[in-house]
């Protein structure tokens, strides 16, 4: 399963005419999933829809295996009103089971948000470490810390733990060594 961004924009906007065409002629093709989640002071929906791929979509025969193309409908509602809407499109080469394929997308965006939080509080993208072992060696002390910090039970950000404990010995030992 890939997420098709704006670097793929030929595929993308096939994929996004592909679904705006069967949702107009034939939508009982189209395979649908919703998710409704709530917390953080919010309230997300996800619509997935899947479709088969086939000769409509002519950028699929520059990906192998690919089975069916995925839109994801995210809408979260914020305290005051305030509504956020986005729609992705993703490639797959799994079987179509849309209620699987959704599954598989959301623990995804547990690994990318992963990955985000690494490079844009720990700088990981900014790291000219090359030679030897020494990108392992600081990427397994990254992680170690996110880790330690994500542990630690005050409602704080990321970055803001971090400060914190750059400013106070005995906020990094609680991070380190746990609570007192």
């Amino acid at each position: 399963m890939l997420c098709v961004k704006l670097n793929h924009k030929k595929l993308r906007h096939e994929i996004a005419g592909y679904f705006h065409k069967i949702k107009r002629e034939t939508p009982e093709f189209i395979e649908e999933f919703e998710e409704v989640d709530s917390g953080h002071g919010r309230i997300e929906v996800r619509k997935y829809r899947q479709l088969r791929v086939n000769e409509w979509i002519s950028e699929a025969s520059n990906w192998s295996n690919i089975q069916t193309v995925i839109e994801v409908e995210r809408e979260r509602h914020f305290k005051g009103e305030v509504v956020q809407q986005e729609t992705l499109y993703y490639i797959s080469s799994l079987a179509p089971d849309v209620e699987r394929i959704g599954k598989a997308i959301r623990s995804h965006w547990g690994v990318e948000s992963t990955h985000w939080i690494l490079d844009v509080t720990f700088k990981e993208d900014d790291c000219r470490i090359r030679n030897g072992d020494g990108a392992e060696n600081v990427a397994v002390i990254r992680r170690f810390a996110l880790n330690l910090t994500k542990l630690h039970p005050q409602k704080n950000s990321m970055r803001g733990k971090l400060k914190q404990a750059g400013w106070s010995d005995k906020f990094r030992s609680e991070l380190i060594f746990g609570q007192n």
